[in-house]
């Protein structure tokens, strides 16, 4: 059995359909030795009933730290989260961002002692995330400039951003340069 080196945690708050598609984006992952950590702010019986959906349908074990709703609470969840990580070494992001297939690879080709990585995120207008599947995102449309533009995303000129999704190689370079630029 190989041994889980690295601890993802997910905020999260009453927002299971996305939820649900970054947690398939994570089964999607070519680097597997990782746990899910979601920080949950407080969310209704949903989100637990779908973590418990999930946990039968991903290879991960999918750890559950829930506090009551007080409002926006969500430094002191991730406090929580960071407390039940079984690594030492931690990613976080959020509820909302599918990670595209190598996401967790890059980050662990990339981690040094003293080093933190950042990194961005493509948003996309609603109408066009309401429009990705499981199965878009276990085949990588959702991250194909081309599925995007043919489903009416807007790029206009193509921008920096754009050319992360095309280019696996920018992407880690940049990881790997001390990128001075907001990708």
């Amino acid at each position: 059995m190989n041994r889980i080196d690295t601890s993802i945690i997910i905020s999260t708050y009453n927002s299971t359909e996305w939820l649900e598609k970054v947690l398939h984006g994570y089964n999607n992952q070519t680097y597997r030795l990782f746990e899910i950590v979601i920080a949950d702010d407080g969310s209704n019986q949903k989100t637990l009933d779908l973590i418990k959906k999930i946990q039968k349908e991903v290879f991960y074990p999918i750890v559950h730290v829930w506090h009551e709703d007080n409002g926006f609470q969500k430094s002191q969840i991730l406090n929580k989260a960071i407390e039940k990580c079984s690594t030492p070494y931690i990613i976080m992001s959020d509820g909302d961002c599918i990670p595209r297939f190598d996401f967790v690879e890059v980050h662990v080709k990339h981690r040094k002692q003293g080093l933190f990585l950042s990194g961005g995120y493509f948003m996309l207008p609603m109408n066009i995330s309401d429009l990705i599947s499981k199965e878009d995102i276990y085949e990588g449309n959702c991250f194909n400039l081309k599925w995007l533009k043919s489903n009416g995303c807007p790029f206009g000129k193509i921008r920096f951003k754009d050319q992360i999704l095309k280019s696996k190689i920018v992407y880690d370079w940049l990881l790997s340069n001390d990128c001075p630029w907001d990708i």
